[in-house]
């Protein structure tokens, strides 16, 4: 399984980046883009299967490619999700389940994301 998550854009944000095999990535990003915090996490075999179930759970593989208001959007948070080749994205609106997911994906990395 490969994961890649980023929230935040433009005013700085997080992205989570790795594979089960070569372990994770997580980069805190400033509002100019620079690094603020960079942490190596290597989950176990239990918490990668906990992880997976819980997507399998949630229901993630059946998002939407984009997720978009009904609103115009000027400087909101954008967010991207590739997990096993298939990706969503969106722009101040959400897939069903998104707090279940960060949830998940907090368990995964050690790290309360948001």
């Amino acid at each position: 399984m490969r994961v890649y998550v980023a929230m935040g854009w433009a005013g700085g944000g997080w992205e989570v980046s790795g594979s089960e095999g070569e372990g994770l990535l997580y980069r805190r990003r400033g509002h100019d883009g620079a690094v603020l915090e960079e942490r190596r996490v290597r989950p176990s075999p239990e918490a990668w299967r906990a992880f997976q179930e819980r997507l399998r759970a949630i229901g993630v593989h059946d998002w939407e490619a984009r997720y978009e208001p009904d609103y115009p959007v000027c400087g909101g948070t954008a967010w991207a999700v590739r997990l096993d080749g298939r990706a969503s994205t969106g722009e101040d609106a959400y897939p069903p389940n998104w707090a279940g997911f960060l949830d998940a994906l907090s368990a995964l990395v050690g790290l309360r994301l948001e």
